[in-house]
């Protein structure tokens, strides 16, 4: 049985779980539906010709599944499968461990004070819905959408991890897939993180529940005599900013709480011709934009100035423009870029600018936030 039918003469969806079956305009519509089906039924019309589907699992795998319609004698409404298989594919059996898994990310979420609920639908459209193992309402309608995969996920196909995941990112839903298989983190189809292979009681509890894989803590660092890394690009030191990602772990509570909060967020990066997925706190995620919006092309200092100011003198492109203009006269002066190389020119936390108030992780001369630019502007350096 099926609580969502699609009528194909109509063109419509039909949610049984709803008086007005979800259309408030069409009055009476359960009759109409009901009476005509029960009309074809008497008549002895099979089921495939009576332009009932189901509009809900068998749909979203590309299945057609002819249904017929019954009403108890209680007046619960049903939709039922006119094959045994088709009606299967909505009773696969639950895990003990995944059920533990929904209930443990509802209580975590709920203790951050965020609602959340399992087994949630959510409408794409008039033919289409998404079916989320629990959906995490964060902050400023954040939404996050847990997918607990314990089992064999299929790699193809409208109920692939890939095609599953990209249609919740396309309607809102941040996609969090979480597994207990090695080689389902691995994968590069979705933002996976994985925990230990633990029985249902231990899940449940409590207690830390620690995510092995899936999340990374990002390295900056400049290609230079002293770095711990070989070049990505050259044989030998390029002198340019790289990013290694290094795993790192964080309890499962921690992560469901913070992605609901944004403190945690999943990105996509490229390294070579590849192209990792995990998650990273926000403030890696923005140094991260950052560096990828950097000038590596720019002009190399003056010799005298090279020789004044430390090795390595920072090439990065400045993240905003500052709200004032200078004088005409000043336009037409020579500028000498500001040498901030120093770690003590760099906050984790960012701050609004002295200058222009928008955010920047950079710290002037006297520890003030500040974009170089900025600071440049004011002072005509």
């Amino acid at each position: 049985m099926a609580n969502l039918v699609w009528h194909t003469k109509f063109g419509i969806h039909l949610d049984l779980t709803l008086d007005d079956l979800g259309h408030p305009n069409l009055p009476n519509l359960w009759s109409i539906v009901y009476d005509t089906d029960r009309l074809y039924a008497a008549r002895d019309i099979p089921v495939r010709e009576r332009d009932l589907q189901c509009g809900g699992i068998c749909q979203e795998a590309g299945v057609t599944a002819w249904m017929y319609l019954r009403q108890r004698a209680n007046g619960r409404r049903e939709a039922v499968h006119e094959r045994a298989e088709d009606e299967e594919r909505h009773t696969a059996p639950m895990t003990a461990e995944h059920r533990a898994y929904q209930e443990r990310i509802v209580r975590a979420a709920e203790i951050g004070g965020f609602s959340a609920d399992c087994e949630v639908r959510t409408r794409t459209g008039r033919r289409g819905w998404i079916q989320t193992d629990t959906l995490v309402q964060g902050e400023s309608g954040l939404r996050i959408g847990w997918e607990v995969q314990l089992s064999t996920a299929d790699t193809h196909g409208p109920r692939s991890v890939r095609s599953r995941a990209a249609r919740a990112a396309k309607h809102g839903i941040t996609p969090a897939w979480h597994t207990d298989r090695a080689d389902y983190a691995r994968r590069r189809d979705a933002h996976w993180t994985r925990s230990n292979n633990l029985p249902a009681h231990v899940i449940a509890r409590t207690g830390d529940l620690r995510v092995v894989s899936g999340f990374r803590a990002l390295d900056f660092w400049r290609c230079d005599g002293r770095a711990l890394y070989r070049c990505p690009d050259t044989q030998s030191r390029c002198g340019n900013v790289h990013v290694t990602p290094k795993p790192k772990d964080v309890l499962f509570d921690d992560l469901v709480r913070q992605s609901a909060a944004g403190l945690i967020v999943p990105i996509d990066h490229r390294d070579g011709s590849s192209t990792h997925r995990f998650w990273v706190t926000s403030t890696d995620r923005d140094r991260l934009e950052d560096h990828r919006h950097d000038n590596t092309n720019l002009p190399p200092l003056p010799d005298s100035e090279e020789e004044d100011g430390p090795a390595g003198a920072s090439r990065r492109r400045p993240t905003c423009r500052p709200a004032t203009v200078p004088p005409a006269s000043a336009q037409h002066m020579p500028v000498r870029l500001l040498d901030w190389n120093s770690s003590a020119h760099w906050s984790f936390e960012p701050q609004p600018c002295r200058h222009c108030s928008k955010p920047t992780n950079l710290l002037d001369d006297q520890g003030e936030p500040s974009h170089k630019v900025c600071a440049e502007a004011a002072t005509g350096a």
